[in-house]
């Protein structure tokens, strides 16, 4: 199981100095990967639902990072650390945009870049890229295809009922396949991971509990939609992101959030559930998320 910390990057008073010290410090710690989350802007007036809590939690002062930047800037400052995307609207970049500008920096840093990708929810910002939001599923699908064919060997085309191009060279490839896991929550979110993903960004809706048992049934869930699709046996990523904090009781919610032993035996139970990849979210000013990461590796660590 490989151990992220997720970047500061969307928060009120996220700097890019913060950024910059907690991915130095996470590389330094021995964690594996760095996270980053995406959204392009922060209507005042928001309608749309989002699907993870009551309110959305991003404001329109607060400044959001854009994670492809941090990763071209990141590719360069560190020299271990895998760079993900937790989770990256793809629609809202043209996937021969987004192709190349990963796989650009996938040459700065090999094998290090992994892509998770969602499908959207927030049909301002849809509005305001000039994108359509309907079947937004549907679009993420044929637009994983589309970055597939772009990272290719040699030329070649492609052919979709919202992408399309002649025969054409797109050099530089990525050096390896840059991996890319599905994000989503829904049974058809969960049957695209298993379908054409190279894994699943682990998310819960509403009705569907949380804690550690509500993600094991959704990965059993997930193992029979990938036996029905025929891809059980392809190489297939797990990752869980969620809150990182430090109390004297354990959440039965939030399975990083307790003390030490807690947060230790549920990283057990998850990596024996079939989890590769956490994300830790410490929340707080960088000196605060600082300290959650120090005291994960002094003492969650030693208990793994």
């Amino acid at each position: 199981m490989e151990i992220g910390l997720h970047l500061p990057s969307a928060q009120p008073g996220a700097t890019a100095e913060g950024i910059l010290e907690i991915a130095l410090l996470a590389e330094e710690l021995g964690f594996d990967a760095v996270w980053a989350f995406d959204h392009l802007l922060t209507p005042t007036s928001l309608a749309s639902q989002y699907p993870y809590a009551r309110a959305y939690p991003i404001g329109p002062s607060d400044p959001i990072f854009d994670p492809l930047a941090l990763f071209g800037v990141l590719a360069g400052k560190t020299s271990r650390l895998k760079l993900g995307t937790g989770v990256l609207i793809a629609a809202y970049r043209h996937p021969i945009v987004l192709a190349k500008i990963l796989a650009s920096i996938e040459r700065f840093a090999p094998g290090r870049l992994v892509l998770g990708v969602g499908a959207g929810w927030m049909r301002e910002e849809f509005d305001a890229l000039g994108v359509p939001f309907e079947r937004p599923g549907a679009r993420l699908e044929e637009l994983v295809a589309a970055l597939r064919a772009v990272w290719s060997d040699g030329p070649s085309r492609f052919d979709g009922e919202r992408y399309r191009w002649p025969e054409a060279g797109f050099a530089p490839a990525p050096t390896r396949p840059i991996p890319i896991l599905i994000g989503g929550h829904s049974d058809v979110a969960l049957r695209r991971a298993a379908r054409v993903g190279d894994g699943w960004a682990i998310a819960l809706g509403k009705g569907q509990g949380a804690g550690v048992d509500a993600i094991t049934a959704r990965l059993e869930a997930l193992r029979a939609m990938r036996r029905e699709e025929g891809t059980i046996d392809r190489p297939f990523e797990l990752l869980c992101q969620n809150t990182l904090a430090f109390s004297d009781t354990g959440s039965p919610k939030l399975p990083f959030v307790g003390p030490a032993h807690f947060i230790a035996e549920n990283l057990r139970r998850l990596r024996d559930a079939g989890v590769t990849m956490v994300d830790l979210a410490a929340y707080g000013p960088r000196e605060a998320i600082a300290e959650a990461a120090r005291r994960f590796v002094d003492e969650v660590r030693p208990l793994l």
